[in-house]
């Protein structure tokens, strides 16, 4: 970490503003979908898993519940704070089994 604590300098500190979050509906089944497309003005996420079946939840592709990275079970909710850093990326959904209905939520930067 690199502090500056020279009095004369001048530092320019901006705020990222977000806008309101977009929700739409994404229906998840045993086949690969998108629940979020890229987005490099993505200031945070959420997906609410509404339906019966459990949700595997994957930032990038994702073919096969195998390689998923974040089970969402029925009922919960998975929120990211991107505590490190924002993804931008894709995000893919699939289940073992069944259907699920999810509720898909998307704040972006306002540049």
């Amino acid at each position: 970490m690199l502090i500056n604590v020279n009095s004369n300098s001048v530092v320019n500190i901006s705020e990222d503003l977000r806008g309101a979050n977009a929700v739409a509906p994404v229906s998840a089944t045993t086949t690969v979908a998108v629940a979020l497309a890229a987005n490099a003005n993505r200031a945070n996420y959420s997906i609410y898993n509404a339906g019966p079946a459990t949700v595997f939840l994957r930032e990038g592709s994702v073919v096969t519940p195998a390689l998923h990275t974040t089970p969402i079970p029925s009922g919960f909710l998975w929120k990211e704070d991107f505590v490190s850093a924002r993804y931008t990326g894709v995000i893919s959904v699939i289940t073992a089994s069944g259907t699920a209905s999810l509720q898909v939520s998307e704040g972006t930067i306002i540049p």
